[in-house]
């Protein structure tokens, strides 16, 4: 009995080799290996949350210097936009690209709104980062060494995933046959790299005081 579910079959194309996301097996293993790295660094930081309200006065493992430091950006109201630890919020959000990844990696075929709504998702979660990544760096003046692993592995994954529901039709035909996105949709390596490095760029930049003694 065939109990695989359906995902805009009749959208897939000939070239689904063209590009790593619609293929099961990367596609697959990327979900789970980002969303364990996302799941851990966010827990890592919850442990760290509690051992500050426990003794405020301690040091933290993530404490490297002034400049990164994650003890310091947990003092700050933006820390807990929701009224509880932000990283709370990260530990149930990568649960749910795990379990995805899980079953593409088996080679289920998921319905076209469980991943538009893992797109959505992780949309959410990259407004959320740019928000705290504006926040940290320029407000605060301090850099979150687990908050920054957290932005390395939310932003390839949103992109990733934006890539396979375009190609494989999940927003629609138009979208689909449109030839400028398929082209940055099988590019989402290049343009996760070219984010990230963007990002590093503006570290780099805002805290030289401390790159330039490394050199």
């Amino acid at each position: 009995m065939n109990t695989t579910l359906t995902h805009s079959d009749d959208l897939e194309t000939a070239d689904t080799t063209s590009s790593w996301v619609l293929r099961s097996v990367p596609f697959g293993i990327f979900l789970i290996i980002a969303s364990v790295i996302g799941f851990l660094a966010s827990f890592s930081l919850s442990a760290e949350k509690y051992e500050k309200l426990a003794n405020p006065d301690v040091v933290l493992s993530c404490d490297l210097n002034p400049f990164f430091s994650c003890g310091s950006v947990m003092e700050h109201a933006e820390a807990e936009l929701l009224g509880f630890p932000n990283q709370l919020m990260g530990i149930a959000a990568f649960v749910f690209p795990l379990l995805l990844g899980v079953l593409i990696l088996s080679g289920t075929r998921l319905p076209r709104w469980v991943m538009v709504g893992l797109n959505i998702g992780l949309a959410c979660g990259v407004a959320l980062v740019m928000f705290l990544f504006y926040v940290s760096i320029y407000k605060i003046g301090v850099g979150c060494p687990w908050c920054i692993i957290v932005w390395t592995v939310t932003i390839p994954m949103f992109m990733a995933v934006t890539a396979r529901n375009l190609l494989t039709g999940a927003f629609g035909r138009k979208a689909a046959g449109n030839a400028v996105a398929r082209v940055l949709a099988k590019e989402n390596i290049v343009l996760s790299v070219l984010w990230l490095l963007i990002i590093l760029a503006c570290i780099v930049v805002q805290f030289w005081a401390f790159f330039s003694n490394l050199f």
